[in-house]
């Protein structure tokens, strides 16, 4: 019986796993039609070059493309092997006008600054040098509009065919792409699992929190990765759309660690997380009057990002101090994730990197994945204990040998049938006949299969008008309250009558019967209920009487 139940429980849980497989099949064939594929031959020389070096700024000097402040003019001639070639750099923060001879060859698309900030974040550029601009003067203007802030840069410069660099840098960026992506829709599989796997009570409240967190945190690697600016442009929309959802992501993270594990505080779990939402109000009112931008307003976000990261790694540290072995997988993740984190922020303000979400795209990664075996932990050893509770109220209420509902059962449906006006039952009581001939001249195991054959007979004709139940030995008892049944019982009585069948060892065969007697209550009826088992009861046993006496 306890492989019949890990069973039916197993197939309660198919719709799920077939779900996720779905899930994940689509996220797969989603990444294979964006993965940049190649459509040219190898060529035996690069078809672009280097060009970050060799620039001048005003004074004639050599001109640096880090940590930029104020309006910066460099300046290079432009050479034969320049021409009829592309420009490409990425610029970050940064205001760009780019001239040939003090014609303007390009410049920023125009944005409405109240809801996009003073720059439109980082983008890539790439202009076309005509072939009649040798010997010209190539120049690119970048305007920080930040005070005494030295935040724009231009970087990953090349010239040469477009089209080769573009699927270099989409090639180089790829990987990363993938896994931010892959983050994000991890998220959406959970907020579409949520529902479906709350109603079967797999999973709480905190999965809802987790999926969020995975989106949005997915969202903001995603938009902040500056894969999909290559793909379509546009960097504007995506600036933002990375700053806000890396300002949402902390409050559903919070929330999931204080109701998932027991060592993060839930009173200063909530207390972050209110100062993170009035931090975040507070910085768009600031955004949308024009006060400050988003770039002006990065550093309080920073501040609340790092105190939230100093909580969950002191709480951890705790945790792995008062139990090492409990929740080992998350606390790594944590810890990870914390220095992480951590190592991104202060990488961006001393700005020695180029890169400022790496650390925090990698800890994320490393997060989910560890969260991911821990809760899988948990659902297994949640999923054991299911198993072991179902069981035991399975034998509580069920019988052992037949599965049918036991006399514990009967008891209690009784109770319950005296306390309620449903107005009309019917109770019928069967006792199975030769049992102890079956078992003194066959065996006890003759005399268990007889039973199970009488149980497995019942069940199948009469369980679908009610419930089944063997309340001893050889006694069996059917109730249901289903309006006017007594037809249909009598009906599919005399059907399971018919096929109960015999039982034999091989010498010896024994037909098998039973006598049944049963009493109905309806509108007109004053009788309760014990009057009715009664009177079942005794018509059962006057039946048994007129089957010997026939028998005789």
């Amino acid at each position: 019986m306890e492989k019949s139940l890990k069973k039916d429980i197993i197939i309660n849980r198919l719709p799920v796993v077939i779900y996720f497989i779905l899930i994940f099949a689509a996220l797969i064939v989603i990444i294979s039609a964006v993965a940049p594929m190649s459509n040219h031959e190898p060529k035996t020389t690069d078809t672009y070059s280097d060009f970050s070096t060799g620039w001048l700024n005003c004074e004639e000097s050599e001109a640096s493309l880090d940590h930029l402040s104020g309006t910066t003019v460099i300046h290079r001639t432009i050479t034969a092997a320049d021409c009829n070639k592309t420009l490409f750099f990425f610029a970050k923060t940064s205001n760009i006008k780019v001239f040939i001879d003090g014609v303007c060859q390009y410049r920023n698309k125009h944005f409405c600054s109240q809801f996009f900030g003073k720059t439109p974040g980082a983008l890539f550029v790439n202009v076309l040098i005509p072939a009649e601009s040798d010997g010209k003067l190539l120049e690119i203007e970048i305007e920080n509009p930040y005070k005494d802030d030295d935040s724009a840069k231009l970087n990953e410069m090349y010239i040469g065919d477009i089209s080769d660099i573009i699927q270099f840098q989409l090639q180089k960026r790829f990987n990363s792409f993938c896994i931010s992506f892959i983050i994000m829709v991890l998220g959406v599989v959970m907020l579409l699992l949520f529902i479906p796997l709350t109603r079967q009570k797999i999973v709480g409240i905190e999965f809802l929190n987790l999926g969020f967190t995975a989106f949005v945190a997915g969202l903001f690697l995603t938009t902040d990765g500056r894969y999909l600016q290559l793909v379509f442009g546009d960097a504007h929309i995506y600036h933002v759309i990375a700053e806000t959802a890396m300002r949402l992501a902390i409050p559903p993270f919070l929330i999931f660690l204080s109701q998932m594990y027991d060592i993060y505080s839930k009173r200063i779990s909530t207390i972050l997380c209110v100062i993170g939402e009035i931090a975040f109000a507070g910085c768009f009112i600031g955004e949308i009057t024009e006060i400050m931008d988003y770039h002006e307003t990065l550093f309080l976000v920073h501040v609340v990002f790092a105190i939230s990261m100093l909580f969950i790694l002191v709480s951890t540290i705790k945790g792995i101090v008062k139990a090492p072995k409990e929740n080992i997988y998350h606390n790594i993740g944590c810890i990870v994730l914390s220095f992480m984190a951590m190592t991104d922020i202060i990488i961006l303000w001393r700005g020695t990197g180029r890169e400022t979400s790496y650390f925090i795209r990698l800890g994320i990664l490393i997060f989910f994945f560890m969260e991911i075996v821990q809760i899988i932990k948990k659902f297994l050893a949640s999923y054991q204990r299911n198993i072991k509770n179902e069981l035991l109220s399975r034998l509580a209420y069920h019988d052992g040998l037949t599965d049918l509902l036991n006399r514990t059962s009967y008891m209690e449906k009784v109770k319950e049938l005296e306390d309620d006006e449903n107005p009309y039952m019917l109770i019928a009581i069967y006792d199975v006949n030769n049992l102890k001939k079956v078992n003194d001249t066959m065996g006890h195991q003759k005399g268990d299969e007889m039973i199970k054959r009488v149980a497995d007979v019942m069940s199948a004709s009469l369980g679908k008008y009610g419930q089944c139940y063997r309340v001893g030995g050889d006694e069996f008892v059917f109730i249901s309250t289903k309006p006017d049944i007594e037809t249909v019982f009598m009906n599919a009585s005399k059907k399971m009558m018919d096929n109960l069948g015999c039982i034999t060892d091989g010498n010896n065969i024994v037909p098998i019967t039973a006598a049944m007697g049963y009493a109905v209550q309806n509108d007109n009826s004053t009788k309760d209920i014990n009057e009715i088992i009664h009177e079942a009861d005794s018509r059962m046993y006057e039946e048994k009487r007129s089957m010997k006496h026939r028998k005789a």
